[in-house]
């Protein structure tokens, strides 16, 4: 389990994405730059201070000790903890804890990883003058639990609030409120910087193609008769695919819209498994699941399978229905009726975005969900004047996260007419069009795509800590408290089984979450006092954050808190920036030469093989030459 603190950089550096990383303007990048080494080194002492992030409960937003991974199956850098290789007080190898293999987040192929590069974790600027901290602001903060050491996590709930976790969102309610209601980012470039890749059709799997997998983007037509692919297979005609160039093309439309549809087509480790055992005719074809909160920063392997023994599943499990839409279009010929759609499903609704070139209006377009499972012709619910049109090279983002739709065009937001959120009544369920939850349709014009990606929000799971009181107060303080997840850990297996079934999925879900909250009662809302905060990791499946803060040494020292709660006192400052990410190696193959490998205890390998020690007290810590890593010297939002 990764708890990610920030250790002082003035102390001993404590040793130990995948979205894709935004490219800041070079000008905000060298004026971030500046401004944090003014801040850092000048003002340290009474405005702000440098830190350095550990472990990685704080991905991808922060990175802890860590390794950058080409995948070798679809070529998709991306990037997996590592803080669990060395023993966090001392810096010391960790023998059990050596990541041997990762899965590919984009592709699902197992890479060797044993032997690639590691680095420490991301150096920031804090400002510790900050009299008014934000819901969603990265905070360093005081643990009650361990007052030494100084942790990060983002800023959850504020105080007197009662904050709840409901599939994957943040609800509150505040005082005098009746019902809690979900909060939103109020900063879009927070919103889009927090997002974690799904699926980048730039990198695919060439392999499972060449031996007669289906694309995961199709042209296609619905049909309510063929649920194989969730009412989208494959047919041919309309958008013409280009392998090679990773785009698709619309030329001679009709006046129908002709649709490229995403289908979650996700490889198993058996099926690449099965392309060395088995010939090409016998492949199966892949299946569609639901899009779920699976991580790649946590999916490693260690050396010893009791580093896996975690009460949490950090696999495939929970459904996740926030999503972003990304597209770059380039529009040639367009007629005045000429439109662009770009739909996003969310359960019980499917949203539009419909750009029309010639005038540059866009609408946002709602459709609901009838007992059938088909979906509404739809009702225009808001417009705006985007600013932008006519023929040309567009770059679109859909959103479609915390019952709230956004779209930007050319890195631009569009100013609606009015707010576009929605309110869910109950539980959100997927349905079968939920396997295809994405879409890309055009009429009127040609139209070449290129660029596609899907990403998804962060999912908080609603897994807390099993107390006896409602102030967090353990009957057995010596063995500590257990685990309460959002479904019993019991029925994780089963949940999973049918994330390829999704109205199965939905009804277990529902049992199940049903089911933990009548036995833990009240456990699951988290009420605030006026001056407590709530506080969680951005990588939610493996963050010790406020959810399992324990409590058995507070009372020792005179703090009566709420046991997931962080003091108004404890709270340091807001994170700013990233001035010194990890510096890039060159040369060697792009791994440089070693400068200093990692300290070994011999006692921890008296009862292991002689290589693995060797293998080991050879692992480089740190490497030259190397150049600064400056796409990630960038403001923290």
């Amino acid at each position: 389990m990764n708890t990610s603190r920030a250790k002082k950089e003035s102390e001993p550096a404590v040793t130990g994405k995948a979205t894709p990383r935004r490219q800041e303007g070079m000008r905000e990048t060298i004026e971030a730059v500046a401004i944090a080494f003014i801040l850092a080194f000048v003002f340290k002492t009474f405005e702000a201070e440098a830190f350095v992030i550990p472990t990685g409960s704080m991905a991808p937003t922060l990175y802890g000790r860590h390794k950058e991974v080409t995948c070798s199956g679809c070529k998709m850098p991306y990037t997996i903890g590592a803080s669990q290789e060395v023993y966090q007080d001392s810096g010391v190898i960790n023998p059990e804890g050596r990541v041997l293999r990762s899965t590919c987040p984009n592709c699902r192929f197992e890479n060797e990883v044993e032997n690639d590069p590691v680095f420490n974790g991301d150096r920031i600027v804090v400002n510790k003058q900050v009299s008014d901290f934000k819901r969603f602001d990265i905070v360093v903060f005081k643990n009650p639990e361990e007052p030494y050491v100084n942790y990060i996590k983002r800023l959850i709930g504020l105080p007197s609030e009662t904050i709840e976790f409901r599939q994957g969102d943040v609800y509150v309610k505040a005082g005098g409120e009746q019902e809690a209601t979900i909060r939103r980012k109020a900063d879009p470039v927070t919103q889009q910087d927090i997002q974690l890749l799904v699926y980048d059709d730039t990198h695919p799997p060439q392999a499972l193609l060449d031996a007669g997998a289906e694309e995961r983007w199709v042209p296609s037509v619905y049909t309510s008769t063929d649920k194989t692919m969730g009412g989208w297979p494959m047919r041919e005609g309309g958008w013409h695919p280009d392998p090679l160039s990773r785009s698709y093309s619309l030329t001679n439309p009709t006046n129908d819209l002709q649709w490229l549809r995403y289908r979650h087509l996700v490889p198993t480790h058996s099926r690449w498994q099965s392309l060395e055992t088995e010939p090409t005719s016998s492949l199966s074809p892949l299946e569609p699941m639901l899009v779920t909160d699976y991580c790649g920063f946590n999916s490693v392997e260690f050396r010893s399978p009791r580093m896996n023994n975690e009460p949490l599943d950090d696999g495939d499990l929970y459904w996740v229905n926030d999503l972003t839409l990304d597209a770059t279009l380039e529009i040639q010929n367009s007629s005045l009726e000429a439109v662009i759609v770009l739909e996003l499903i969310e359960g019980v609704r499917a949203v539009q975005a419909r750009f029309h070139p010639a005038s540059g209006k866009v609408e946002i377009v709602r459709r609901d969900r009838d007992v059938n499972g088909t979906y509404s012709e739809g009702d225009v619910v808001a417009t705006a004047e985007s600013g932008e049109s006519g023929d040309g090279e567009y770059q679109f983002s859909f959103a479609n996260v915390d019952d709230r739709v956004l779209l930007w065009i050319n890195g631009s937001v569009v100013p609606w007419d009015k707010e576009v959120t929605f309110v869910t009544d109950g539980f959100n369920l997927p349905g079968e069009q939920e396997l295809a939850p994405a879409g890309i349709a055009a009429k009127g014009t040609d139209v070449k795509a290129s660029s596609l990606r899907l990403r998804r929000d962060i999912y908080y799971r609603a897994d807390v800590l099993d107390y006896a009181d409602e102030m967090g107060r353990s009957e057995n303080p010596s063995s500590g408290a257990s685990r309460a997840c959002e479904v019993d850990s019991r029925e994780f297996r089963s949940l999973a089984s049918n994330l390829r079934s999704p109205v199965i999925y939905g009804e277990q879900y529902v049992r199940f979450v049903t089911e933990q909250r009548a036995r833990y009662r009240g456990l699951f809302d988290l009420q605030l006092a006026e001056d407590e905060y709530l506080m969680c990791g951005d990588n939610s499946p493996a963050s010790k954050d406020s959810r399992l803060f324990d409590y058995w040494s507070r009372p020792l020292r005179g703090i009566q808190s709420h046991r997931y709660a962080v003091r108004e006192k404890d709270l340091i400052g807001k994170a700013l920036f990233i001035f010194w990410p990890h510096g890039v190696p060159f040369l060697n193959d792009s791994k440089g030469f070693s400068v200093k490998n990692h300290t070994i205890s011999e006692s921890d390998y008296r009862h292991l093989p002689q290589d693995r020690m060797h293998s080991d007290a050879g692992y480089p810590l740190y490497r030259a030459p190397f150049y600064p890593n400056i796409f990630r010297m960038k403001k923290i939002r």
